[in-house]
């Protein structure tokens, strides 16, 4: 039988010749395959020969596919002596009048120039580059803005003088687009050119930026700050540099400007270290939290636990702040600084952070849901990192186990336990767990799936740090006494035999072998009995949880047989692979 060959170029050419732009663009995207297939030497030639020729009839979905899809031809044209072959190709489209194919066509020059040794960035970048710099469309110059950067380190003294030329003219370009690239791209340059030269060359295109008539232009001024940190890294390059900029930012009368310097005034606190950020940056970010303007509030408060962590224990000056917020009519500012005001509060000094706990007092009774729900999780954070928390915390989340929104009665749950956990370092507080218990098991029985469930978690949780028989002793009897007595033939009662199996699940694990064959063992085996469906379907999975803590005379005497019982009569399948699964795991356990 003849072998047929086929030739994977020719069938890309089919592909890209087709009169649908779908099968165009699939082809397009396969170009990577089809160089590895054919080989370095004809993807150099015959590829990219078929290529240049194809653009003048393509669609601008197809140079799109073709642009970005050189950047991985790139990698199997036979090294990086061989790059130069794309950059024609490359060219053509980046000075195509579609913005999306310039950008593809950018992208992929932008990763051949990372690959490319200096002298071929010299010879074959840089003609390109001064062409795309001086075009008289607007989309080359759009792109070869983030390309100046990629070429600097690379480029020789005198390319590298011509480049920081061309970057001014397009800092200062008639077109808003190509002029907002340079803009953005300002930061990568600058940290490519190094400290002397940014403070030679780019300090005072940067100041030109800030002088914008558009707040739209003055706004990116903030973002090259922020990129030339990663150079200015040492708190005295920062202040001398960078800081009467920023500075001058924070006074814009623009309140995008100001927004966009919330945004990022975190990494600047990083940079300029916990003094100069306490004596200087806190300033300026309290007066962002006070602006007049709801959208830069809301940035600067979605800010206020990375700033005060830099600050370390020095957040006096927030801590002020935080009431006059709180009364803020904007939930998304309350919201923001519910969720800070536990982080705050344990960075703050004793004396400061009753003042937070008095700030949280006014949180909690929020009538915006979310905001209680992050005022709980503050008060949480609070129990778990502060040494002795005040019993008046506990006493403020009393009237939450009740609340109407269930995420607010979880939360309630999870920061009980937190104190539960604090309260057992310390002298144990009786009317304390009795609340705490009486509380809980209450919210075994709540009507919302989520918050049962939760409660057997954080009751397990209280169990294992208090230990099984303060479990004993005052859980479990109590938790178990409704479901335990309720009578097995009434389906309406089958949802808190379920929740008592997920109890069980949770608390068994920090029992003995003997406190669950007395506590634990008949309960499970009346559930086994039932005649819901999916409480015996529970029972079996809650047979495996407790087997590993079941002693073999229990498992042998009492589990097996009511298991073996299951399958007797069980139509189920979901019950019967679940109980057979069990009992298998039952007689291992026994040694069978």
């Amino acid at each position: 039988m003849t072998e047929v060959k086929f030739d994977p170029l020719q069938i890309l050419k089919e592909d890209l010749q087709d009169e649908d732009h779908s099968v165009q663009i699939e082809g397009a995207k396969k170009i990577p395959v089809v160089a590895t297939a054919i080989g370095p030497k004809r993807a150099r030639k015959d590829l990219i020969d078929f290529l240049s020729e194809y653009l003048n009839e393509s669609s601008d979905e197809t140079m799109v596919a073709i642009g970005k899809a050189m950047a991985d031809v790139a990698k199997v044209v036979g090294g990086a002596e061989f790059l130069g072959c794309l950059v024609p190709l490359l060219e053509k489209l980046a000075f195509e009048e579609e913005t999306v194919v310039c950008d593809a066509a950018s992208t992929s020059l932008g990763s051949i120039i990372q690959d490319m040794g200096k002298n071929e960035v010299e010879k074959q970048i840089m003609p390109i580059l001064e062409r795309m710099a001086n075009a008289e469309w607007f989309q080359p110059r759009v792109g070869v803005s983030k390309l100046l950067p990629m070429a600097y380190p690379k480029a020789s003294e005198g390319s590298q003088k011509t480049i920081i030329e061309w970057f001014g003219h397009l800092c200062k370009d008639e077109n808003p687009m190509a002029k907002k690239a340079a803009l953005i791209n300002m930061g990568n340059l600058a940290n490519a050119m190094g400290k002397n030269k940014i403070r030679d060359n780019m300090i005072a295109k940067l100041k030109d930026v800030c002088a914008e008539e558009s707040d739209l232009m003055r706004l990116h001024a903030v973002g090259v700050c922020r990129h030339m940190t990663e150079t200015f890294k040492e708190s005295k390059d920062f202040s001398a540099v960078l800081w009467p900029i920023v500075q001058k930012l924070a006074e814009d009368a623009s309140w995008r400007v100001r927004k966009e310097l919330a945004e990022v005034i975190p990494q600047f606190a990083k940079v300029a270290g916990p003094e100069m950020a306490s004596k200087e940056i806190v300033p300026i970010f309290v007066g962002l939290l006070r602006d007049k303007e709801a959208e830069v509030k809301i940035a600067a408060s979605g800010k206020l636990k990375e700033v005060c962590y830099q600050c370390k224990k020095d957040v006096n000056q927030v801590s002020e702040v935080l009431g006059e917020l709180m009364e803020d009519t904007s939930q998304t500012v309350r919201a923001s600084v519910s969720a800070a005001l536990g982080e705050i509060a344990v960075l703050c000094e004793s004396k400061v952070r009753q003042a937070i706990f008095d700030v949280m007092k006014v949180a909690v009774k929020d009538e915006d849901s979310l905001v209680r729900c992050n005022t709980l999780e503050s008060i949480q954070h609070v129990a778990k990192n502060v040494k002795n928390p005040p019993p008046s915390l506990f006493t403020m989340l009393q009237p939450f186990a009740s609340d109407p929104k269930w995420r607010v009665r979880r939360e309630y749950l999870r920061a009980s336990t937190a104190f539960s956990v604090a309260s057992s370092k310390t002298e144990s507080d009786t009317s304390f767990d009795q609340k705490l218990t009486n509380n809980l098991i209450e919210c075994l029985s709540d009507h919302i799936s989520s918050i049962r469930e939760e409660a057997c978690v954080q009751l397990g949780e209280i169990v294992g740090i208090k230990g099984s028989e303060w479990g004993i002793k005052t859980l479990l009897p109590e938790a178990l006494k409704s479901v335990s007595q309720s009578d097995m033939g009434e389906q309406s009662n089958y949802i808190t035999r379920m929740t008592g199996l997920v109890l069980v699940t949770n608390v068994s694990k920090h029992l003995s072998a003997d406190q669950i064959e007395k506590h634990v063992v008949g309960f499970v085996e009346q559930c086994l009995k039932d005649v819901v469906e999916n409480v015996r379907f529970k029972a079996a999975r809650t047979c495996e949880a407790i087997l590993p803590r079941t002693s073999k005379k229990v498992v042998r005497e009492r589990l097996i047989p009511a298991l073996e019982n299951v399958q007797k009569g069980e139509q189920d399948q979901d019950i019967l692979f679940y109980s057979e699964q069990a009992l298998h795991l039952a007689r291992r356990h026994c040694g069978n």
